[in-house]
């Protein structure tokens, strides 16, 4: 059954969204051997998987159903359930007569990330009479997403081998509110723990300030995580991980679980790894000696995290890691009109204007400044992350987005970079640390990126996680990334 929603428009453009919308998942039977998981290997919450493996002759979907209507649109879904660290491209052909669809390109897939392929008209028909076939055109690794296997151990639908059904005439710029709510208050906005996952906690925390429904389902999340007064996850290399912390980073996560739950005793654990880490004046990175890397990502995984832990626990020393750490940010990183993504602590410098790591920078200076004491530190972190927030808002397009690489309109439009900023816009004005001026140019990036979400409430157009260094970043292509429903909740709070 397709479901609807008619909605009215109010003063963000994330509230309400005026729009008759209609979708369906469909989800497909996975014909296949049995995929045996190797014995050092996990997957994401002992959800059910499948196996497409180099030389072998692939998978096959069928939905055992006909074409309902033909005025309709149809995108087929897979959901990653590892981490894949190469070139990755699917066959995508009818199952009986061999009448090749696409090839269909998932390189550098994240774990718990989505992929989509929207199916050609003159293949749709097909597509229901026989199903489909998945073999693997490019890539030396197994790849393994989720299935369907009807118990409690399966993922959410979203997550599930699907086709988005949905009709045509359906207004995809004006996408109903409740559609990518959906998503996010669910277990598909579940994501790789560490600056994903914090992320979608960030923007649930933000949301549960007004939403009872927005509480619970955090308080769900983190329990997949968090429980026992433990930590259990699934690394990138599928391997299960218990009560360790693997890089910086990963930090981000308990700013959202002291606010929640203050007395976990893991808040002792990242606090641990955030002193090891922290050089003699008191600047936290990855690395040691002269190969520490600092990147604008450990202002909002670091700092922020640092900022709550010394308010909550009442530990001045954790705002001092904190503002060291934001301090040395801004003199390495930020140059005139360019701010880096990373960069050495003897100069060198990476990823100039590259938009999502300039979203790090200034999620990472507001929400660390609302959470710090008062002090001079402070006011010089105000006066810097104003300045850095009237650079930013030079490089904003006509229609309210940012190129993926602010100076290189080649590069793209790209969402992920724009709902962070946009978030961090909007959580400044909210906080008192930034002028109207700002709200507008947040509010202009909020309407633009309505153009992008998918008729079941995901936001497409994301440059893909940075796996594949410049060229990846630089090439255009885009993805679906949950994690970026975290952005979008801030704005709810408008």
């Amino acid at each position: 059954m397709l479901k609807t929603a008619t909605l009215l428009a109010t003063t963000s453009p994330f509230e309400n969204w005026a729009v008759n919308a209609a979708y369906s998942y469909l989800l497909a039977k996975v014909t296949e051997e049995e995929a045996i998981l190797p014995t050092d290997k996990y997957i994401a919450f002992d959800w059910s998987f499948s196996e497409i493996s180099a030389g072998h002759e692939g998978i096959k979907l069928n939905w055992n159903q006909p074409l309902s209507s033909k005025n309709q649109f149809a995108s087929l879904r897979i959901t990653s359930a590892t981490d894949v660290r190469e070139v990755l491209v699917l066959e995508v052909s009818t199952a009986k007569t061999g009448k090749k669809i696409a090839d269909w390109d998932m390189r550098f897939a994240a774990l718990l990330q989505p992929f989509e392929l929207q199916i050609p008209q003159e293949y749709l028909q097909a597509v229901f009479d026989e199903g489909i076939t998945l073999k693997m055109a490019k890539g030396t690794k197994p790849f393994w997403f989720f299935k369907n296997n009807h118990s409690a151990k399966t993922a959410p639908k979203a997550y599930l081998p699907h086709l988005l059904v949905y009709e045509k005439g359906t207004n995809k710029e004006a996408e109903s509110s409740d559609r990518w709510k959906d998503r996010l208050l669910s277990f598909e906005s579940l994501q790789t723990f560490g600056w994903q996952q914090g992320i979608v906690w960030d923007g649930l925390l933000e949301m549960s300030k007004k939403s009872v429904k927005a509480k619970a389902v955090l308080t769900q999340q983190l329990d997949l995580y968090f429980a026992n007064n433990s930590l259990v996850y699934c690394n990138l290399n599928n391997v299960k991980t218990v009560e360790k912390i693997h890089t910086v980073e990963s930090i981000l996560p308990f700013a959202i679980l002291a606010q929640t739950n203050p007395t976990h005793p893991l808040l002792k654990t990242a606090i641990e790894f955030c002193e090891a880490h922290a050089n003699v004046e008191g600047v936290i990175a990855d690395g040691t000696g002269n190969n520490r890397m600092v990147k604008t990502e450990e202002c909002y995984t670091v700092s922020y995290p640092l900022a709550v832990l010394a308010k909550t626990l009442n530990r001045p020393d954790l705002a001092q890691l904190a503002i060291k750490t934001l301090q040395s940010r801004i003199s390495i990183l930020e140059k005139g009109t360019r701010i880096y993504q990373r960069g050495t602590e003897q100069g060198e410098l990476f990823f100039e204007n590259w938009s999502r790591g300039v979203a790090w920078y200034l999620l990472g200076l507001v929400k660390t400044l609302v959470h710090l004491p008062q002090s001079t530190e402070k006011e010089a972190l105000k006066i810097s992350f104003q300045n850095a927030v009237e650079k930013v808002m030079s490089y904003q397009q006509s229609n309210g987005l940012w190129y993926c690489f602010f100076h290189m309109p080649k590069t793209g439009l790209e969402t992920s970079g724009t709902a962070g900023i946009a978030a961090a816009l909007t959580y400044g004005y909210q906080n008192g640390l930034l002028n109207q001026n700002v709200k507008e140019a947040a509010l202009k990036a909020q309407k633009g990126l309505l153009s992008y979400m998918t008729p079941d409430g995901f936001l497409h157009g994301t440059a893909q996680v940075n796996k594949g260094g410049d060229t990846l970043q630089q090439n255009g292509f885009r993805v679906i990334s949950p994690y970026t429903l975290g952005f979008l909740a801030h704005f709810t709070t408008t």
